[in-house]
């Protein structure tokens, strides 16, 4: 692109930059003449492209405008239309049509933006994309929605601990830093405070955005399928515009985030959950960015982190204090970082909190006084290297992203080659090593202690209203941890004996990769499924194995031994897991539907050893009685948790609860656990675990040849030697599990109450039971499209302009062998409001679907989802996930996907049109005859009162959606505003002026009046909550027939390995 030469500074060329040895893509480091840094990068494989733009601004720049989520709501606002495409979904609306998807977060010093596409869209997009930052509208009718978007967003965080205590902990720092401050910010801080003051938060964010925004403090990343030289041609035709400004970067003029009197303090908090935690916070006063060739906070990461024998885990967990720790710095801006090291307490742990706290010290101590090893440097460094050179791709969007959020440092301070190897740890540097230790000490750390135990805590904190109390850390404990003592249990762990040497890849790459797998062994005890990696050359693979054992999960009782049966032997393991883990090699043993799953992932060198270690320990294990009640306590906590999740995350088990054979209540759980005894669960591993037999099915995937996969299969049948098969003759039903199904035209719904009573959140799941089974795939396939063509208007009506909460969405779901159609809500209104609004929605989208959808339209939503099904794989695993659930789901179609694009390519728009009247029409009135429909409702127990005003609005916005009016949000707002002096007769007058001036119809204002009054005074229509009201879950199942087993779609034979090659 000689033309454009003068346009830009080359700061990287392909060839400069040092890859990972899988990575084929292109990159090009540009700085544009407005200082704009763009890094693009070509995949001619993409067949979803990318953008990310990063401002280097975020929260902590609220401060200097007195404005807490200031940086947040542009964030939210800057998407809501721009001068050149001032229709506020517009972008939305155009990546929905080519299977995109678009999101932003802000941080503390910057804010990121990111969207992905299908590959033939990239253009549009970045145009879309790039008026952001050159002309943004800040619409003023859509402010007051985006104000509670992040009201909304903040109430959804409010009672979990993991917001409320980053927020204690903020709170109780240096208040001359940012960091001091609340930064998502609430209604509270960006109307009422604003608003009282006189001051217009629109303006203050335009002038934050002009103050703040410039091309020299932003950086682009533009991944897609084009070559370089059209990707930066496209950079800087679209993005050259933005305004360089000649910002500074953040600073803080040398303050930190904690000052001297904020160390040596005890923090006591309450918090939500079932938590019984202590952190210790060392403050570095050093962002370590520059130290990033040694990055010395590495080497304590590593040796506190650690859990094998000798470090503070193992010895603490030997005593029973401890369930789990974890070790890590944290940059949190430029200048400061905090070292936190974290761990989950028993109660006997909680008691012994000093205890704790010396044993960590006393192995600082000894780390300090031993000085810095360089055969653990080599070791952390040894990892790095393995892990960077056999890095694999990630997704488009994620790509471009992580990248343009560090590109600031690129040419700065770490030179542009390498751009994306600076996680590779490079230089020993024992005095940087020791540097950083020296931050590590007695006079520079603070303690937070939380338990639900703590009573009579003396503060509130002004944002979350989390309890606590500031106490000075006992003189006598910092006398003890002035006179460390020699710990005999402390010591440097061993070498690690997984760290891979062998890379040789065993296949080779297909122009036309195998689809499906090999079985290459397949009797009443095991069926072994065997694929070679044959896409991405890679020196890793997996091996996932499901042990059916029926007696595992005969009931309740069994089920919940049987998770205290995994939790023991995962404990046992981790001794061997941990070393595996630090190198990439992952382990898993977790409780199946009917048994247990097993898995081992990573570089292939030795996975079959770790294998063997684990199946060893999985037949023939001994529980350890020490080890049994601490672990009781970790898992009777996690089971309690469930219930203080945030809604929405826990509506879905319910769900899960509810419809599927095996699965059980958490609170029958619990009440089971906490009366169980150690014998018992010896009893049961000893004698009835694999009392009923067993049946294995296993998936040997990666850089593995037909004789590792042969050895693997010799090694699973020799474990499974002394155990009876489930069955005399293979038969698939005798080994998976089936789900509950509705009845056509069935209306049925479940109410609970959040066990939080006080999260002032509700949350609805609105489910339709397409079709009992999965076996019509012309049904599927429609239910997906259904999906696709649904989802923004869904989240574009529900969300954003009823503002019903931040949480919205929709999509396909799945059962056993069921599939239906699912919106989920969660909203501070109540969920029978919510069934209401989504019922109104799914019929006023009829109205679209059967007069609307144009041929234009349904031909791009019908090939986004065509793109999406033939999205190629981007790594091993994703491949490993694909075949796996194929095998599990027991339909064994490997081929799905295709089968489902090529058939879409046949669906006509008419076919649609008849299967939304058929399966989904009717069923806000209850009245589709076909469609099971099922709304689980999960109920706060805090009595929201809705006010006057919002009750206005929603039943003003309401009639308009209702009746096909498009009155202007921003015209409904300012009405609502003169509630305070008038009455909501007056407020209804003019707003049927308003709509019959933009109408040029006449209404018949007392049926409208006495219409929306009625609105007003009952927000909630008769009939909701709708359908049959469940009492339990063994009424439901007593109610509801199973829907049958699945059935492979070929003949398994289909599949044999040719004997020859054995």
């Amino acid at each position: 692109m000689p033309e454009l030469k003068d346009q830009f500074t080359l700061l990287a060329d392909n060839t400069d930059i040092e890859k990972p040895l899988l990575d084929d893509r292109q990159y090009r480091y540009l700085k544009l003449k407005n200082e704009l840094r763009v890094l693009v990068i070509s995949d001619p494989h993409a067949d979803k492209s990318a953008a990310s733009l990063d401002v280097n601004v975020g929260s902590f720049a609220d401060k200097e405008y007195n404005i807490s989520g200031l940086a947040h709501f542009c964030e939210h606002l800057l998407f809501m239309g721009t001068s050149k495409y001032p229709q506020e979904n517009e972008y939305s609306d155009y990546l929905a049509k080519h299977s995109g998807h678009s999101n932003a977060y802000t941080a503390a010093e910057h804010t990121n933006y990111y969207f992905q596409v299908g590959s033939n869209h990239l253009e549009g997009a970045l145009d879309r994309f790039a008026q952001f930052f050159i002309s943004p509208l800040f619409s003023k009718s859509c402010k007051d929605r985006e104000i509670n978007a992040v009201d909304s967003e903040n109430k959804k965080n409010l009672q979990s601990d993991l917001w409320r205590l980053y927020q204690l902990d903020k709170s109780l720092s240096n208040t001359k830093h940012p960091y001091n401050g609340f930064s998502t910010g609430n209604y509270m801080t960006l109307h009422t405070i604003p608003e009282s003051q006189g001051v217009n938060v629109r303006d203050i964010l335009m002038k934050f955005h002009n103050d703040r925004y410039s091309a020299n403090l932003m950086s682009l990343v533009i991944l897609g399928k084009e070559n370089l030289d059209e990707l930066s041609t496209w950079a800087i035709e679209k993005f050259s515009d933005v305004a360089d400004k000649c910002l500074s970067r953040p600073n803080y003029d040398g303050e930190l985030i904690y000052k001297t009197d904020h160390m040596l303090k005890l923090i006591k908090a309450k918090p939500v959950k079932d938590l019984h935690q202590l952190d210790i916070t060392f403050m570095i006063p050093d962002d370590l960015e520059e130290k990033w060739d040694c990055k010395p906070q590495s080497y304590f990461s590593h040796l506190l982190g650690h859990e094998s024998e000798g470090s503070i885990l193992y010895h603490l967990k030997s005593k029973g204090w401890v369930t789990e720790l974890s070790s890590g710095n944290m940059k949190v801006c430029q200048g400061s970082s905090s070292y936190v090291v974290e761990f989950q307490l028993t109660p006997e742990g909680l008691n012994h909190w000093q205890d704790i706290v010396k044993t960590t010290f006393d192995y600082l101590h000894f780390i300090n006084e031993q000085g810095p090893q360089k055969w653990i440097w080599e070791e952390i460094k040894n990892i790095s290297e393995v892990n960077f050179k056999f890095k694999q791709k990630a997704d488009a969007a994620n790509t471009a992203s992580k990248l343009s959020s560090v590109l600031y440092k690129f040419d700065e301070f770490i030179p542009a080659d390498n751009l994306l190897s600076s996680s590779v740890v490079r230089k020993y540097d024992p005095e940087a090593i020791t540097k950083f230790g020296s931050y590590l000490n007695i006079d520079n750390f603070r303690v937070t202690l939380v338990s639900p135990d703590f009573e009579g805590l003396s503060q509130k904190e002004k944002w979350y209203g989390t309890e606590y109390e500031v106490q000075e850390i006992p003189q006598g404990l910092l006398d003890q941890i002035k006179n460390p003592a020699s710990n005999q249990h402390l010591h440097f762990p061993a070498p690690n004996p997984f760290i891979p040497t062998n890379f040789d890849i065993l296949g080779k790459k297909s122009q036309s990769p195998q689809v499906s797998p090999y079985l290459i062994s397949h009797d009443n005890k095991m069926n072994l499924w065997y694929k070679q990696d044959d896409q991405f050359e890679v020196p890793k693979g997996t091996i996932e194995i499901v042990f059916h054992l029926p007696a595992s999960n005969v009931d309740v009782e069994s089920a919940t031994k049987s998770v205290v049966f995994a939790e023991m032997l995962d404990d046992h393991l981790n001794q061997i897991t941990y070393f595996a883990s630090l190198v990439g090699l992952r382990v898993g043993i977790n409780c199946w539907r009917d048994g247990f799953a097993i898995y081992v992932s990573g570089y292939n060198h030795k996975l079959p050893v770790l294998l063997n270690k684990v199946l060893d320990e999985f037949f023939n294990f001994t529980p350890s009685a020490d080890r049994f009640e601490p672990l009781k306590f970790k898992l009777c906590k996690e089971f309690k948790n469930v219930g203080y999740q945030v809604p929405y995350n826990q509506i879905g088990s319910y769900h899960l609860q509810i419809v599927n054979e095996k699965v059980y209540d958490y609170d029958d759980k619990i009440e089971i656990l906490e009366n169980l005894q150690f014998t018992e669960v010896e009893q049961f591993i000893k004698n009835s675990i694999t009392f009923a037999g067993v049946f294995a099915e296993v998936l040997v995937h990666g850089n593995f040849d037909i004789s590792n996969a042969t050895e693997i299969k010799n090694s699973v049948s020799k474990h499974l030697d002394s155990i009876e098969p489930i069955m005399d003759e293979y038969d698939e039903n005798k080994f998976h599990l089936q789900n509950y199904v509705f009845q056509p035209g069935e209306v049925t719904r479940f109410e609970v109450d959040l066990k939080d009573k006080n999260n002032i959140n509700s949350c609805i799941e609105y489910y339709l039971q397409i079709s009992p089974t999965n076996d019509d795939i012309k049904l599927r396939v429609l239910t997906d499209l259904l999906s696709t063509i649904i989802r923004e208007p869904c989240f574009n009506q529900l969300r954003t302009k009823e503002q019903l909460g931040y949480v919205v969405f929709s999509g396909l779901r799945k059962g056993r062998t069921s599939i239906g159609f699912r919106v989920l809500v969660q909203s501070e209104r109540s969920s029978e409001y919510l069934e209401y609004r989504i019922d109104e929605f799914i019929r006023k989208f009829g109205k679209y679907v059967n007069h609307e959808l144009t041929d234009e339209n349904f031909y791009k939503f019908k090939q986004a989802l065509i793109d999406a099904k033939l999205q190629k794989l981007k790594h091993l695993s994703e491949e490993t996930n694909r075949l796996w659930s194929a095998i599990t789901d027991g339909y064994y179609e490997f081929d799905a996907r295709q089968k489902h694009a090529s058939l879409l390519e046949t669906v006509t728009k008419q076919e649609f049109i008849n299967f939304f009247n058929e399966y989904v029409a009717g069923v806000e009135n209850n009245k589709n005859g076909k469609t099971g429909k099922f709304v689980l409702h999960l109920k706060s127990q805090v009595k929201n009162e809705v006010p006057n005003s919002k009750l206005v609005q929603s039943a003003l916005s309401n009639f308009a959606y209702r009746h096909g009016y498009d009155i202007n949000h921003e015209f409904i707002d300012s009405l609502v505003k003169k509630l305070e002096s008038s009455s909501n007769e007056f407020i209804i007058e003019e707003y049927i002026k308003e709509v019959e001036r933009e109408s040029k119809a006449t209404l018949d204002k007392e049926h409208v009046l006495q219409e929306i009054k009625s609105a007003i005074d009952n927000p909630i229509p008769e009939g909701y909550p709708s359908g049959k009201l469940i009492g339990s879950i063994e009424e439901f199942r007593e109610n509801h027939t199973l829907g049958g087993y699945p059935h492979p779609v070929s003949p398994l034979t289909k599949f044999y390995y040719d004997q020859s090659h054995l």
